[in-house]
């Protein structure tokens, strides 16, 4: 699984390599999940980039959500998506701003009428949440919504007509909290979890320069693409026939690897390290 590319064609392509990889070394028996914020990503021109945004690219929103539709096709039930805010804008959701004043109208407008009706086909198949069997619950934000149940996230409504202002969908129970929320209590996550039937939640949406971080026993935030340098890119490799009791048995170069080994190596003098 992997978190918030947000538009990055490069990483995209790199997570393809990886799952086709696992494919090959198990049979076909291997999924892919991409945890939402597949797309909006900056305009900017290499001499304006800052530091803070991690790696240098441009934004390839639009071709990003068509390869992901191709790579679904091409290996049907084996490729997820789970919906982000930036990708709920699309289809009723409150228009994200970070790199420009509108970010949802700025794509549509490059994409056009055509190219944008495909893509809010996309995003319609795009779930809430995903769980695993192996226990592991995966969102875009943090597990701070309140449920009683799968159900609720599979009833939630996405339409976006019940808010009066695009500040509305911050108080909106389970669509708010989950496409939203950067931090989760311990409380807040047991009790998720356990109405969800898991016992880890993985989700994105923050950035982690590091690459990923632990909270608690329940929780780790990962990031793979967006607002990281190539060095700390992560992404997370699980054994869906075990089971995970606490995000401590996420162990880093086994669950918790590294989206370019070679940098990873190289930042630490070309020693093991990052792998171990």
């Amino acid at each position: 699984m992997c978190t918030d590319l947000q538009g990055c064609m490069r990483d995209f392509q790199r997570m393809v390599t990886i799952f086709e990889e696992a494919l090959l070394e198990y049979q076909g028996d291997a999924h892919l999940l991409f945890t939402g914020d597949l797309i909006h990503g900056p305009h900017i021109d290499p001499e304006d980039w800052p530091d803070f945004l991690g790696e240098y690219y441009r934004d390839a929103s639009g071709e990003v959500m068509i390869a992901y539709a191709g790579l679904a096709a091409q290996y049907p039930g084996r490729v997820h998506a789970l919906l982000g805010n930036h990708e709920h804008g699309h289809i009723g959701g409150p228009h994200t701003a970070k790199f420009a004043a509108d970010e949802v109208a700025l794509v549509e407008q490059i994409l056009g009428p055509s190219a944008t009706a495909r893509m809010r086909g996309i995003i319609h198949t795009f779930a809430l949440a995903a769980v695993s069997r192996c226990g592991a619950v995966f969102t875009h934000g943090a597990p701070a919504a309140v449920i009683e149940s799968v159900a609720d996230l599979e009833a939630a409504d996405l339409s976006g007509a019940q808010y009066a202002s695009p500040l509305d969908v911050l108080d909106t129970p389970v669509v708010g909290k989950i496409l939203w929320a950067r931090s989760a209590t311990e409380a807040e996550a047991r009790r998720f979890l356990r109405a969800a039937g898991g016992t880890i939640s993985i989700y994105g949406h923050d950035v982690i320069p590091e690459g990923f971080e632990c909270v608690g026993d329940e929780q780790i935030v990962v990031s793979t693409s967006f607002g990281v340098f190539d060095t700390n890119k992560v992404y997370v490799s699980l054994d869906l026939a075990a089971k995970y009791r606490s995000v401590h048995d996420l162990r880093i170069g086994h669950e918790i690897l590294p989206l370019y080994p070679d940098r990873a190596l190289a930042r630490l003098g070309g020693t093991a390290r990052a792998l171990k």
